[in-house]
């Protein structure tokens, strides 16, 4: 037997032993953390976000090329495949290849192969399918069969990260008769709460976390943080990320060093320990062509460390932290109200225990992916029309 057929057998007897395939167009730090405590499955990502940094990857983990992924997909004796969400528009033709590609082999093998997805997708449909929201109504409405019913027929089981995602999707034809969920992307629980005799946690400070562009809101944040010092002298902001305006805000924090801090790019553990020293995590995000917050990493990150929360109404959880307290504020009037909820925040913090005591036991999207993967995924009648 030659090398290229070994490497083939081995290949082969490798895919064998994963019965469940997750496929990432781009690989986090947050998908590595959170794999040990999912279903076990193989991860075939094809890219890598920033935040991964020096995350160790495990054996599971495969980065591959789009039509080697196309392959092991077509060759894989799995039961259940789960995709990037339909409504994804950037990757939705690579989705639609790898989803005929999946069903296909499922009939030439004579066998049932589900697909899962999970979604979190939060925008109107007119500017989901053209940045400007200028549509004619018969172009919508040609959208929503012509796509409803492309996700309908390849789609078995559908868990929603966002009551504002949920009503996206079933706004489609056809969509509304898929198994569904809505199953909100709230982190877990912590083990162990925050210290809350840590002598940071005890003052005024901030943070703001993410990419230094426009549609995270740094300019706002920097527009509105003056007014903020002169309220609140003691008070200091920390910024970390990095981006377009990254020597701006060096910059800028440069020229009050005692109540402005850059901390640039770090590693994510790095940013998690500087989260916990933060009594509010503000995320100021907008609107910004097609693009439309979906949840937010570093909101779900500040829930976790106990944070109040300022942001805007642009979040598909805007609806679950009006309902727990924290400061959501319209986008429409984020260069008026932003500084005055800071400051709000800051003054009147929710109870870092209380922030912890409501988050669920589980994390959300633990809890999906359990829904989406187990075995009574593959006895699911697809002419169901209920949510589960």
């Amino acid at each position: 037997m030659d090398k290229q057929s070994n490497f083939n057998s081995e290949r082969s007897d490798e895919l064998a032993e994963y019965s469940h395939i997750r496929i990432r167009p781009e690989l986090r730090a947050e998908h590595v953390k959170r794999a040990h405590d999912m279903h076990p499955a193989l991860m075939l990502y094809l890219d890598e976000k920033y935040d991964l940094g020096t995350t160790a990857i495990p054996h599971s983990f495969q980065k591959v090329g789009f039509f080697e992924c196309l392959r092991i997909v077509a060759l894989s004796e799995a039961a259940i495949l789960e995709v990037p969400e339909p409504l994804w528009l950037r990757f939705a033709p690579k989705n639609f290849l790898i989803l005929l590609v999946w069903k296909t082999s499922g009939l030439v093998k004579g066998r049932r192969k589900m697909a899962v997805t999970y979604a979190i997708e939060n925008n109107d449909l007119n500017r989901l399918i053209w940045p400007s929201g200028k549509l004619p109504f018969f172009v919508v409405r040609m959208f929503c069969l012509i796509f409803g019913l492309f996700v309908r027929k390849t789609i078995d089981r559908i868990a929603f990260g966002s009551a504002s995602s949920r009503d996206l999707y079933l706004s489609l034809d056809y969509v509304k008769n898929i198994p569904h969920k809505l199953i909100e992307e709230l982190p877990g629980r912590p083990a162990v709460p925050a210290s809350l005799d840590d002598p940071a946690v005890n003052g005024l400070n901030a943070i703001f976390v993410g990419m230094l562009d426009d549609r995270k809101g740094v300019l706002d944040l920097m527009d509105a943080w003056p007014t903020v010092e002169r309220n609140l002298p003691e008070a200091v902001l920390t910024i970390v990320g990095d981006g377009k305006y990254a020597e701006a805000v060096s910059e800028w924090c440069g020229n009050f060093p005692l109540s402005r801090r850059f901390a640039g790019f770090v590693q994510h553990h790095e940013s998690l320990r500087l989260l916990s020293q933060a009594n509010v995590i503000i995320a100021p995000s907008r609107r910004f062509g097609r693009w439309r917050e979906q949840i937010g990493l570093p909101i779900i990150e500040g829930l976790s460390a106990g944070l109040t929360v300022v942001t805007t109404d642009e979040t598909g959880l805007a609806s679950w932290l009006r309902t727990a307290g924290h400061i959501v504020i319209s986008e429409s009037s984020l260069e008026t109200s932003l500084s005055a909820e800071i400051v709000r925040a800051l003054r009147s913090p929710l109870k870092r225990e209380d922030v912890i005591a409501s988050l669920p036991e589980i994390q959300g999207r633990l809890v999906a992916d359990s829904w989406l993967h187990s075995n009574s995924a593959a006895k699911i009648n697809k002419g169901s029309n209920n949510e589960y």
